[in-house]
């Protein structure tokens, strides 16, 4: 009897050494893919459209009147512009994230576009 317990326990033990000494860490290794994952689309120059942030009515020019009487400019590429107090139309804020611009064109239309009635915009 003693030695079916004392058998029993040493099962036991060999068994939880055994499982004991090998290491917990799993590794996996994924599969290698031969090309890299296609890339997003780069924005280049022809993402962007070259419109000007502030316009200056000319000739040929058309000017509509909005449901909430401003006035208001649609270019041929769809391109909406407010008018401003200063009689020029400012870029309509949706669109200043699809035009290219320069620092000094950019800080222009802030400053000026915040002067007009901009709660239409």
């Amino acid at each position: 009897m003693k030695r079916t317990f004392i058998l029993s326990i040493a099962a036991v033990m060999t068994a939880a050494v055994f499982t004991s000494c090998g290491h917990s860490r799993v590794w996996a290794t994924k599969e290698r893919r031969e090309s890299a994952p296609p890339s997003p689309p780069a924005r280049t120059a022809s993402y962007y459209n070259a419109a000007p942030l502030i316009v200056s009515p000319t000739p040929g020019f058309t000017m509509n009147r909005h449901p909430n009487g401003q006035y208001f400019h649609k270019s041929p590429q769809g391109i909406m512009y407010w008018k401003g107090y200063d009689n020029r139309f400012y870029l309509d804020r949706n669109y200043v994230n699809r035009t290219q611009y320069s620092k000094w064109e950019y800080n222009e239309w802030k400053r000026y576009s915040r002067q007009s009635n901009s709660r239409y915009r």
